[in-house]
């Protein structure tokens, strides 16, 4: 493969320890930016009519955040916690015009 080819490939990061030897594993979120625009690709039927799960799977998100800001000294968990709460409270409210979507099929890998 060429170096242009190379550095072409969008970069992913690995699957989570553990993922790959459970008996049931499913992947719920994919983020990306792509040319300044954020694209979700997310499985909606994972909590079915149970939207707090989701609320919580999105505070256990800024959790793991806030630690690997820590963890890289960027400042302290609890301020990253209260970042990551006024950027959220910022745009929760806030109806995003440019949102689209569409219902895909799953894939194995």
């Amino acid at each position: 493969m060429s170096d242009v080819q190379e550095a072409e490939r969008p970069l992913e990061l690995e699957i989570p320890d553990g993922v790959p030897e459970a008996q049931q594993a499913v992947e719920l979120i994919r983020a990306w930016v792509a040319d300044g625009s954020l694209m979700v690709t997310l499985n909606g039927e994972a909590f079915g009519d149970h939207l707090r799960d989701w609320g919580r799977l999105l505070a256990q998100i800024g959790h793991h955040v806030a630690r690997a800001t820590a963890l890289n000294g960027q400042m302290t968990e609890k301020r990253s916690l209260a970042e990551i709460r006024k950027g959220f409270d910022a745009m929760l409210p806030v109806a995003e015009p440019t949102l689209s979507g569409k219902v895909r099929s799953r894939v194995m890998h």
